[in-house]
């Protein structure tokens, strides 16, 4: 038996009906009641297994750890036939999803202490949740979250490109369509990848896509792409709505996300609220690093909820 297969065994894993009755799988690792709890919002592509690493370093810290697949990847319900385009209709139906899961499946386990962790995608949720909704959270964890994308060419003409190209291809097949240039699923070898400079967690998470090849995810939806800009946008002009103690990682070497959009969030937040960490060096997939990067980032992160 595998370490995966171990952890896996004594995962507990559940399913809900979120927005529109899409269906939404998470998984639980849980301590008694009086334990804090900590809830892992992940980017796109994710799944809650590939985070076994970091929710188990979570629960040996005494927390019960919160996993969620949002809706269109991961385990949950995919919302194309295309099974492999990473779609969405709008990015608030990824925060109503995530308020449902706090509401009804965090909350009544009676935590005395709630802290949410957002990486890229998921910081942008995670941010949109607490500027939207009322919640339960004392604190907050932001991993190179996606306040602004990397783009090829500046956000005005790429919104004009995204949107006769969503447009035409809707035209004639009425189904949502891969950003240009966008492809299913395929294998990328750890040389020239952006996401992380560690081969053995590279390797190691790239085992899991083949193992549960229902979890593989390719490029993203036209519409994606438009909700995503409007969604990270809305995230650091409302900075200042997420009024509680936020610790942000920034990944100093990071090709996927924009940092100046993170530094303007962090800007437009109460001065006593917000502390910026940049690991330099890092690429954007901090919780899957080189220990020399990824040490940092888990002593912030355990410092900060302490």
């Amino acid at each position: 038996m595998t370490q995966l297969d171990r952890w896996l065994e004594n995962l507990q894993q559940n399913q809900f009906n979120g927005t529109n009755n899409v269906r939404i799988n998470y998984a639980v690792m849980s301590h008694s009641e009086s334990s804090p709890a900590v809830i892992v919002c992940n980017g796109r592509i994710e799944s809650y297994l590939k985070y076994q690493e970091l929710a188990t370093e979570l629960y040996q810290l005494g927390f019960s750890v919160y996993l969620i697949d949002h809706r269109g990847q991961g385990l949950s319900e995919r919302l194309a036939d295309d099974h492999q385009l990473g779609h969405v209709e709008k990015f608030n139906h990824y925060v109503t999803d995530l308020a449902m899961f706090i509401n009804q499946v965090v909350v009544p386990a009676g935590h005395l202490q709630h802290v949410l962790i957002g990486h890229s995608m998921g910081g942008a949720i995670a941010a949109r949740y607490l500027q939207t909704c009322q919640h339960p959270i004392d604190r907050l964890i932001l991993a190179s979250p996606m306040f602004g994308i990397e783009l090829p060419m500046p956000v005005a003409v790429v919104r004009f490109v995204t949107e006769l190209a969503k447009f035409y291809a809707e035209k004639v097949s009425e189904q949502p369509s891969y950003v240009l240039g966008g492809q299913p699923y395929c294998v990328h070898l750890f040389k020239g990848n952006s996401l992380t400079q560690c081969p053995e967690r590279y390797q190691a998470f790239r085992a899991v896509y083949d193992r549960f090849p229902q979890i593989q995810l390719g490029a993203p939806s036209n519409l994606w792409l438009t909700e995503a800009m409007t969604a990270a946008a809305l995230c650091v002009a409302q900075a200042a709505k997420v009024t509680i103690p936020t610790l942000l990682l920034q990944a100093g070497d990071d090709t996927i996300v924009q940092n100046s959009d993170q530094n303007t969030f962090a800007a437009n937040m109460q001065p006593d609220l917000i502390k910026l960490v940049t690991i330099n060096g890092a690429r954007h997939e901090l919780f899957f690093e080189l220990d020399c990067y990824r040490q940092s980032v888990m002593t912030q992160l355990t410092r900060f909820i302490n």
